[in-house]
């Protein structure tokens, strides 16, 4: 804190109408007013935290946290709270209190309050504010009564939300000014006034069932911790997987974490609504999670380290890793992988199979999977985030080698900087990059032309049969890429000569029936799968019960 004096009142009546013993009832095991106590504890001495009460209840649970407790007679709930807070001002001084002291309000019906807050509103007085007060941005298409009572717009033009003006609205965590200020004009707002904007969060306060519903929600919510990079040599897949993983588990608090020395993951995570922290390679990482000390740490890296898991340990929480063939993969408490198995993890500590794949969110709604058609008038040709290497070109090369007259869509993705014209190649179709709607485009597929990536596991959940060309040795290993899940797998692409490529694509192009058996495995290894559940079964591995 700064070096002025601080004091803070509490002000906790008894009777609640909204919620009955609203001020002691338990909130995640804590009775409500000690959130905010322990939260003023943070930043302010206990001898200079008064609360201010009229019930004997209030008055003992805050005892048992450390700070001083003023009566007042049952009537306290008919003054105002400036004018409780002029008595408590007056009472202040017996007690070392000084006219230039801060005098700060903080409600205990507001218990997700930052102790950051208080910082905050400390500062402002050293910039020059007369009274500080906590609010939060509720901009809304408003209406008001005339006079005569009609309706009436409360704006200027009908327009979005985030396109009207700020519209401020008190959260009643924090009013504060200076002790001389208060007993000089008998109110704690005195211009100039410090506004300090929170969040959503922040600003519940607590007045009904309703509101104690909702803070029971954000009470359980856990902390995660979800790292994933990408790279031109990495992919994409890893921060496309974190995202559709934070996006099944947004009811908690979800950090996404990527490593500043390889870009284009946050270029591509930053585009969400969810907190992005980039750190320095795995010890900026560990940094963070020594700060954010998380109650569950996912881990979407490839192999990791004995080392690094144990130091991650250390912090507490699980820890869930995804496709790591590492020695670290046996210190963690999950390892989940829909490509291949770590024979070295015991089976029950890992989740394997396509069945426990989890796909971009927007597959989860692609109920309908592609209708088998006979003839192949639509082909797709998706290599991944990054193609490092350039199997794009050599499928538009084998195609452009069988003379295929149909329509060709070319998946660019944002990581691949190279040009790439279908008129090059002699071939009809469309080139796309940054696709919203992936499923859209793969259903308009009969015949797929990629990786052996999860981009796979996407196509067959929706019964596209898949001639697979592998980026890279490890891709081998992926159990997924086989004929049992409809996929035709030439193995290595880069070994893969273009003859060899365009006979395969003949032959699937004039077989329907080695493509409807293709399909038909797709859509029967693949029915069931989802996001949600994967998520369930992981939730129950390492214990939890949400």
């Amino acid at each position: 804190m700064a070096e002025d004096k601080v004091w803070v009142m509490i002000p906790a009546r008894g009777g609640s109408r909204g919620v009955p013993r609203k001020n002691v009832r338990l909130l995640a095991g804590i009775p409500l007013i000690a959130h905010t106590i322990r939260i003023a504890l943070k930043r302010i001495a206990a001898d200079r935290i008064v609360v201010i009460t009229d019930d004997d209840e209030i008055e003992t649970v805050s005892r048992a946290e450390g700070v001083h407790v003023v009566r007042e007679p049952q009537t306290t709930g008919l003054a105002t709270l400036d004018q409780v807070a002029l008595k408590v001002a007056g009472e202040l001084a017996g007690q070392g209190a000084e006219s230039a002291d801060i005098f700060l309000t903080l409600q205990p019906t507001c218990p997700f309050m930052r102790a950051e807050r208080l910082d905050e509103a400390v500062a402002a007085f050293g910039d020059g504010a007369a009274s500080v007060i906590t609010v939060v941005d509720d901009r809304h298409l408003g209406w008001k009564l005339d006079d005569d009572g009609r309706p009436e717009p409360d704006y200027q033009e009908r327009v979005n939300r985030q396109k009207l003006p700020p519209q401020f609205r008190e959260s009643g965590a924090i009013i504060g000014c200076r002790i001389r200020d208060l007993k000089a004009r008998g109110t704690r707002i005195i211009q100039p006034i410090s506004l300090i904007p929170v969040g959503k969060e922040e600003s519940l306060d607590i007045d009904d069932f309703t509101d104690w519903a909702v803070a029971e929600h954000l009470a359980s919510r856990r902390r995660i911790v979800i790292r994933a990079d990408a790279s031109k040599t990495l992919g994409m897949g890893h921060v496309y997987r974190a995202l559709a993983m934070a996006q099944e588990l947004a009811r908690h608090k979800v950090v996404l974490a990527t490593d500043s020395n390889q870009p284009l993951g946050a270029s591509l995570l930053s585009q969400y609504p969810f907190e992005l922290v980039e750190v320095d390679g795995n010890a900026g990482f560990l940094s963070l999670v020594e700060r954010l000390r998380p109650d569950l740490t996912i881990l979407d890296q490839l192999d990791t380290a004995s080392d690094y898991v144990h130091a991650l340990r250390q912090w507490g929480g699980k820890i869930v890793t995804f496709e790591d063939q590492g020695p670290g993969a046996l210190e963690t408490d999950l390892l989940v992988s829909d490509l291949y198995q770590n024979l070295n993890v015991p089976d029950e500590r890992q989740l394997t199979g396509i069945y426990n794949a989890i796909l971009a969110p927007n597959f989860e709604t692609a109920l309908q999977p592609m209708p088998f058609r006979p003839e192949v008038g639509h082909i797709l040709v998706v290599f991944g985030g990054t193609d490092p290497a350039h199997l794009t070109e050599r499928a538009l090369d084998a195609l452009a080698r069988v003379r295929f007259s149909g329509s060709v869509d070319v998946v660019v993705g944002p990581g691949v900087k190279r040009d790439i014209n279908l008129d090059d190649y002699g071939l009809q179709g469309t080139q796309h990059s940054n696709v919203r709607y992936m499923p859209a485009l793969m259903k308009k597929a009969d015949l797929a032309i990629s990786s052996g990536g999860r981009t796979i596991t996407e196509l067959v959940s929706l019964g596209v049969p898949v001639l697979c060309l592998c980026q890279n040795e490890k891709e081998l290993t992926h159990t997924h890429a086989s004929a049992r899940y409809g996929v035709v797998n030439l193995g290595l692409g880069e070994l893969v000569g273009i003859d060899t490529l365009a006979a395969h694509i003949g032959r699937l192009g004039h077989s329907s029936d080695l493509r409807k058996v293709l399909h038909t495995r797709a859509l029967h290894e693949t029915a069931g799968r989802s996001n949600a559940a994967v998520i369930r079964r992981i939730m129950q591995r390492i214990g939890w019960d949400d």
